[in-house]
């Protein structure tokens, strides 16, 4: 169950990090977001957007039917459209009252949703949700709120700092961070907390198992009427708090970005290579290339290492392998953007630096997933290095 939310909070994270990226605009959170005791009692401070502060209205002529409209991002943004598949949003203050046939992908500083959709994956520093969501709602973020008039039809995945629910659940919720509070809601499925707080005001139900740490401090447990309850051995506080755990991925992920885009800029001839000349039928070649060169550059540089006239050689090719192994994943994630640039999203010509950061989004979100997340870490780093390795030795046509 916890690695369900540290999957979906991770996942919402990596998404809140490449798309407000070329924004600019990730803000300090505030002390009412800081889940310390003194501010607890801020929690719905907290998540009140501000409205009506100069938003970017939606031109009467691009509402409505938008079929080939797969992204929007602005610093201000207020979407009110029609999509029929799976729609982005970014932005610093971003309000979606999309109806959306697909998944809505919103992420921002501050985040209100209060249109319609299948799936609905919402990251940001203040997240509140008011809107209808038909099936499953993946939500991470600094502080969040689920309004009265939020529905979620099927399962609920959310990490947070601090979580105010006052909607009703449908089915099962699988929720964590410091605080949480449940205001006279019905659950009627299963509902399992990870939390070092938990508050419970007025009159709530949980028709299945409520499964929570042991080591959480419950306030209003006797409101709160449940089909069965359950503890499991909660973690000791290692005295880190959620939100700077949440803030070391967000700069993990950044700089990996960072760092790919600035190469790109360097060398965009090379970045623009890798990806025209990518071919399915030699992924297998590549793959098991970089899974040789990864096993043997460190097994051969040991032995050059110790003999004192290979040492500088046997330094360059560690460094030549600890450099070639990092950028893999960029690679990969190039190669992966292009395609799903050509195939999903149906514009080949999407911008260099967008298909690289998309591909590297998706293969960290992949990477998180329990054991496949591993095999799949390791083909992206396997497959990079073999193809950026055989794309700079080949010769070039005449």
């Amino acid at each position: 169950m916890a690695n369900k939310i540290k999957f979906f909070s991770q996942v919402g994270l990596a998404v809140l990090t490449v798309l407000t990226l070329n924004l600019a605009i990730i803000e300090k959170p505030t002390l009412a977001c800081g889940g310390s005791d003194e501010t607890n009692s801020e929690t719905e401070k907290c998540v009140e957007l501000v409205a009506g502060t100069g938003e970017e209205e939606v031109d009467p002529e691009d509402s409505g039917d938008t079929a080939n409209l797969y992204f929007d991002a602005d610093a201000e943004l207020v979407s009110e459209r029609e999509v029929r598949h799976s729609f982005f949003l970014a932005g610093n203050q971003v309000e979606s009252k999309d109806n959306v046939e697909g998944i809505s992908f919103v992420a921002g500083n501050l985040v209100e949703f209060s249109g319609s959709t299948e799936y609905a994956a919402l990251a940001g520093n203040s997240v509140k949700v008011s809107g209808s969501i038909e099936e499953d709602l993946f939500v991470a973020g600094n502080a969040i709120e689920l309004t009265e008039d939020a529905y979620v039809g099927r399962d609920l995945y959310l990490a947070a700092n601090t979580v105010l629910i006052k909607s009703n659940l449908y089915g099962n919720a699988f929720v964590g961070g410091n605080r949480l509070v449940l205001e006279n809601v019905t659950i009627e499925g299963n509902f399992h907390a990870d939390f070092d707080e938990i508050v419970i005001k007025g009159k709530s139900s949980i028709t299945g198992v409520f499964e929570y740490n042991d080591n959480a401090k419950i306030t209003g447990l006797e409101d709160l009427s449940t089909g069965s309850t359950e503890t499991f051995a909660g973690t000791t506080s290692s005295g880190i708090s959620f939100a700077t755990t949440l803030e070391d991925k967000v700069i993990f992920l950044l700089g990996r970005l960072l760092v790919t885009i600035i190469l790109i800029a360097l060398a965009p001839k090379f970045a623009k290579k890798l990806l025209d000349t990518f071919n399915w039928k030699s992924s297998w070649k590549h793959l098991a290339l970089g899974l040789g060169l990864i096993c043997l550059i460190p097994i051969c540089s040991i032995f050059v290492l110790v003999s004192i006239i290979g040492l500088p050689l046997g330094i360059l090719a560690m460094v030549f392998w600890g450099v070639f192994a990092y950028l893999a994943t960029s690679i990969t994630g190039g190669v992966v953007g292009d395609q799903l640039a050509k195939s999903l999203f149906k514009k080949p010509k999407l911008h260099i630096f967008a298909k690289y950061s998309i591909g590297i989004v998706l293969i960290e979100l992949l990477s998180l997933v329990p054991v496949v997340g591993g095999l799949i870490s390791a083909i992206s780093v396997c497959f990079g290095f073999g193809y950026s390795v055989h794309r700079l030795l080949a010769k070039p046509k005449k």
